[in-house]
């Protein structure tokens, strides 16, 4: 296991990267957590690890979260599993981490910017505008 300290940064490109080959696969949460626990083994730092065991733990209500915020025009089904997972991986650190949420914002948009260049990627910024800290 890697004692070494990602960035922030790094950490959000890991996880998107994890949730998007789980829902593309369309794992249950046990096969993630074991999934989890064999790439700590190569890679993640401990903190990522128990983040992402966490997102694994709240996947469905993460999912029930950004569902309820999509326009009428729009259903989960037809979002990109890349853009699926930015959203929740977006929505798990604006609920449940101090990070502002500007900053989760900012850097997920990025993400599609860079990854999924044909994607709008204004429909990520307000889908993750609507969802609030608890």
């Amino acid at each position: 296991m890697s004692e070494q300290k990602i960035s922030m940064t790094k950490r959000r490109t890991y996880l998107v990267q994890m949730f998007y080959r789980y829902l593309l696969m369309n794992n249950d949460v046990n096969y993630i957590k074991q999934d989890i626990l064999d790439e700590t083994q190569e890679k993640l730092d401990v903190e990522t690890t128990l983040i992402a065991n966490n997102i694994a733990e709240k996947l469905s209500d993460l999912k029930k979260e950004i569902i309820k915020h999509l326009s009428a025009n729009w259903k989960w089904d037809r979002i990109p599993t890349y853009i699926q997972s930015i959203l929740i991986i977006g929505a798990y650190e604006i609920i449940f981490t101090p990070t502002p949420k500007a900053v989760t914002i900012n850097e997920l948009v990025n993400l599609v910017k860079e990854n999924e260049v044909d994607f709008d990627y204004k429909f990520v910024n307000a889908c993750l505008d609507k969802v609030i800290k608890l």
